[in-house]
């Protein structure tokens, strides 16, 4: 049996929601990344582009999994959405069987 959507929760959360995802784009977006230097030794260039390659690696996995959770949410809201489309489908139809039993009385 599906759980029904907790719109209170989700609307307390909406705030803290907001300003987590501006804190998130604060620090990627003010990140000052130093460029290789081309005249430097070849082990810090190697050792400043796997530094760079490990954050890249690490951002890759976190937005894999917000992207997992984000697609799970999605799943459940879809499964949702459908179980309401059903169950309105339902009610029409009984609401016209009954209108029609009051006509023809």
């Amino acid at each position: 049996m599906a759980v029904p959507v907790p719109w209170s929760t989700i609307l307390q959360a909406l705030p803290t929601v907001v300003v987590t995802a501006k804190d998130l784009w604060n620090h990627w977006s003010s990140r000052k990344t130093a460029p290789v230097d081309p005249s430097a030794d070849v082990r810090t260039q190697l050792a400043s582009v796997a530094e760079r390659l490990a954050a890249l690696e690490s951002a890759e996995t976190e937005q894999a999994r917000i992207v997992s959770q984000m697609a799970e949410q999605l799943q459940g809201i879809a499964r949702r959405v459908s179980i309401a489309y059903w169950l309105g489908l339902g009610g029409l139809l009984l609401a016209c069987a009954a209108l029609l039993v009051a006509l023809l009385r």
